[in-house]
């Protein structure tokens, strides 16, 4: 989600593919291993891989060609993706955070724009947008919620991103490049 609230829905290109690439599975666990069609049917699960794949950087690239038509300076929040695969399993791995970051850099240098990374660490789901409290119980299962101290109702994704950008500004005005990965431009606020 961007700052000035627009969602980007990923495509779960893995997701909608599940059930052909499980029966491409299948089908290659009953060949007959070294045979013709055992290998045959490796190839077809290896295309299957590589057309999801394509698929996914070819979504990747249109983004971060998209978010660089509009914003110079991007910014992101650097994510533990490891444990998040734990937490979450497959769906993160569908997503592919990683080679997207490594695209949006990649986008970022070819066009003279700039990736700045925000600590993993920084509390920016928890924190209040408009008065800073900060609300330490907020559960992963919560997608709103509102601020005890001024009442104000926030969208988690949208909240998160609103700290990004203002944490990433503060830094910057203080001097201090910010650490950290993805999605967030200083001139969208």
């Amino acid at each position: 989600m961007t700052s000035d609230g627009e969602k980007i829905q990923a495509p779960e290109l893995l997701r909608k593919s599940l059930e052909e690439v499980q029966d491409l599975h299948k089908k290659l666990s009953r060949k007959e291993r070294g045979s013709n069609n055992r290998k045959e049917a490796k190839r077809r699960l290896a295309k299957k891989y590589r057309q999801i794949d394509n698929q996914r950087k070819d979504f990747h690239f249109k983004l971060a060609r998209r978010l660089f038509s509009r914003y110079d300076v991007v910014y992101i929040e650097e994510l533990n993706v490891g444990a998040m695969k734990e937490l979450w399993g497959r769906k993160v791995s569908d997503l592919g955070f990683a080679s997207f970051v490594k695209i949006l850099e990649h986008v970022a240098q070819k066009e003279g724009k700039e990736v700045r990374k925000i600590d993993r660490w920084f509390p920016s789901s928890q924190t209040c947008s408009d008065c800073s409290h900060r609300y330490e119980d907020l559960s992963l299962e919560e997608r709103t919620w509102t601020c005890e101290e001024c009442g104000s109702l926030h969208d988690r994704d949208l909240n998160a991103a609103r700290n990004v950008l203002e944490r990433a500004l503060s830094s910057a005005e203080a001097g201090v490049r910010p650490s950290g990965a993805a999605a967030r431009d200083a001139t969208s606020k």
